[in-house]
């Protein structure tokens, strides 16, 4: 495992309370991603759902399919696909905390026959060239230093004809110099090394052989939960900052919440973005 890997490792590890304090709290979705709010969309929980549709409606999921959850985390989408199509479901995480946490929620919703957990890193994987037919990835992909090495991978072990979908932040823009402050209490919080731009991301599925390219521009539906996701922080930054000083809570998991903080102020001043990819192999 690198350094890296080590790192988002810990960094899950030792934020999956606050997860569900922070996020998942009120639904049984166990989402770690934004959600998207679409007309008529109600609620956190409604928008998380309503991100796994969205994608679930690209892919027009076969009931046979062989599907990889790639950045499972505690097994959110892992265990929706598997409850919700006929489908052999696998998940892989860095985290040993998340994997605990989703082979118990598998058996909890009794679909431990249909959805496998494993600890594995998504650049480097040890499943067969042409093993799965369709590969979801959620917030996961953002954690790569190369997306082109994920992408990559993600095509070696894809069946022909196979699908990816991938739902991410992303970066609109260029970073100026007054706003590397904040993107970078972003990137530090989260455990990223960057953001992809749109246009990059795009050729490098291109590159490593995807067709069909798709791209959506979600921004603007996963705005509600960006604000949400800041005014929960805020309010609670001032006491973290207190428990922080006094070693109550470790820099991870305060870094985290600055994170929460500048993640709306990217989004607002139009640095960040957030989008789905899809294509074929």
């Amino acid at each position: 495992m690198t350094n890296q890997s080590r790192q988002i490792a810990e960094y899950y590890d030792r934020t999956l309370l606050f997860y569900k304090i922070f996020w998942h709290r009120d639904d049984e979705s166990y989402a770690l991603h934004y959600g998207f709010w679409e007309k008529g969309t109600k609620s956190v929980k409604e928008a998380l759902l309503g991100e796994n549709n969205f994608l679930a409606d690209i892919l027009k999921i076969p009931s046979d399919a062989k599907i990889l959850d790639a950045g499972c985390g505690i097994g959110g989408s892992t265990i929706w696909l598997a409850k919700n199509f006929n489908v052999s479901v696998v998940g892989i995480t860095l985290s040993k905390k998340q994997l605990e946490k989703a082979n118990q929620l598998a058996k909890t919703y009794r679909v431990q026959n249909r959805a496998a957990f494993h600890l594995q890193d998504f650049l480097h994987t040890n499943f067969p060239n042409d093993y799965f037919d369709i590969i979801w990835a959620i917030e996961s992909v953002c954690h790569a230093k190369d997306k082109k090495e994920f992408l990559a991978e993600a095509y070696r072990i894809l069946k022909p004809g196979g699908k990816i979908v991938v739902a991410d932040g992303l970066l609109k823009r260029e970073v100026e110099d007054s706003e590397k402050g904040i993107y970078k209490d972003f990137l530090d919080g989260l455990v990223l090394l960057n953001l992809a731009k749109i246009d990059n991301f795009n050729n490098w599925m291109k590159e490593v052989g995807f067709r069909n390219v798709k791209f959506w521009d979600k921004t603007e539906e996963i705005k509600p939960s960006s604000k949400i996701l800041y005014r929960r922080t805020s309010l609670l930054h001032p006491f973290a900052k207190i428990l922080y000083k006094f070693g109550l809570i470790s820099p991870t998991v305060f870094k985290s919440g600055l994170a929460g903080i500048a993640q709306y102020k990217l989004v607002k001043r139009g640095i960040g973005g957030y989008g789905v990819f899809y294509g074929e192999k």
